[in-house]
């Protein structure tokens, strides 16, 4: 098994660079096949960043949800990253790393997020700091 960096999962989605997209959907196919491509959940955050700046919201919840489907891809805490996903979806307050945040937080005992983020304090159990 092999761990992906984000550039190589950005290059391979976003193909902004002809050789390096090609390099990259290699590897990553190569690794699939061969013991499989661990997706630690920095990685997914940093990729939905990245991809949100070049595609819609939409987009990027579904290429993050197709990690979650594809064989030979194992993402770390895969309820997590769905839940994350989901109250993205859902809520449309803030972007995917703050409910990935608030995600984690909760798993592991927060009953609260605090933020400054006005889009985001608007999520349920987020409390904005004014």
């Amino acid at each position: 098994m092999i761990v992906a960096d984000t550039n190589v999962w950005a290059r391979a989605y976003l193909n902004d660079d002809e050789a390096q997209a090609r390099r990259a959907r290699k590897a990553l196919a190569e690794a699939r096949s061969q013991g499989g491509v661990f997706v630690p959940m920095v990685v997914m955050a940093e990729l939905a960043w990245v991809l949100r700046g070049k595609w819609d919201r939409v987009r990027v919840l579904n290429t993050l949800e197709s990690l979650l489907q594809t064989r030979g891809v194992v993402v770390e805490s895969s309820a997590l990253i769905r839940e994350a996903i989901e109250a993205t979806r859902q809520g449309g307050k803030g972007g995917f790393a703050d409910h990935l945040v608030a995600q984690v937080g909760f798993a592991n005992g927060a009953k609260e997020i605090v933020t400054i983020d006005d889009k985001f304090g608007k999520a349920a159990h987020v409390r904005r700091l004014k």
